[in-house]
């Protein structure tokens, strides 16, 4: 029983880590090279078949609010 319990907690703490682990690099990344994330929001949403006079408005309010920002790079 305590294996397991020990096993769960290694886990979680694991997978705590690796997310804060990314959260900080990818603010690193908005802070040090905001253009190519600016970006990479651009590539997502042409996925998504938005053109550039569509997800222009979304890269700038997303760069102009840097908490929504990092949220969506988490996503």
């Amino acid at each position: 029983m305590w294996a397991r319990t020990l096993v769960r907690y290694l886990a979680a703490k694991s997978d705590a880590d690796h997310y804060y682990r990314e959260l900080q690099r990818e603010q690193d990344e908005i802070d040090t090279v905001p253009d190519t994330e600016a970006a990479e929001i651009a590539d997502i949403l042409s996925e998504y078949g938005l053109g550039p006079e569509e997800y222009g408005p979304v890269v700038t309010s997303l760069r102009n609010n840097p908490k929504a920002w990092l949220e969506f790079m988490m996503k």
